[in-house]
């Protein structure tokens, strides 16, 4: 739940933008402070990176859920 409402609030500050569907599913682009940008990353992938912690590193992985 709390994974959820972060994605949330970072969808309305503008860190997580929609982008493009890819096979049928919505992909996201991250953007840091720092100027780096995840792109076409995929709802599973970006909960993922929040339950992380939101570290530097990030983890594309196709098998998460979204």
């Amino acid at each position: 739940m709390l994974t959820k409402l972060i994605f949330v609030f970072y969808l309305w500050t503008g860190i997580i933008i929609p982008q493009d569907e890819h096979e049928g599913r919505k992909t996201y682009a991250i953007f840091f402070e720092d100027g780096k940008v995840i792109d076409y990353a995929y709802k599973g992938e970006v909960y993922n990176w929040i339950n992380q912690g939101m570290p530097d590193e990030f983890q594309y992985n196709e098998d998460f859920k979204d």
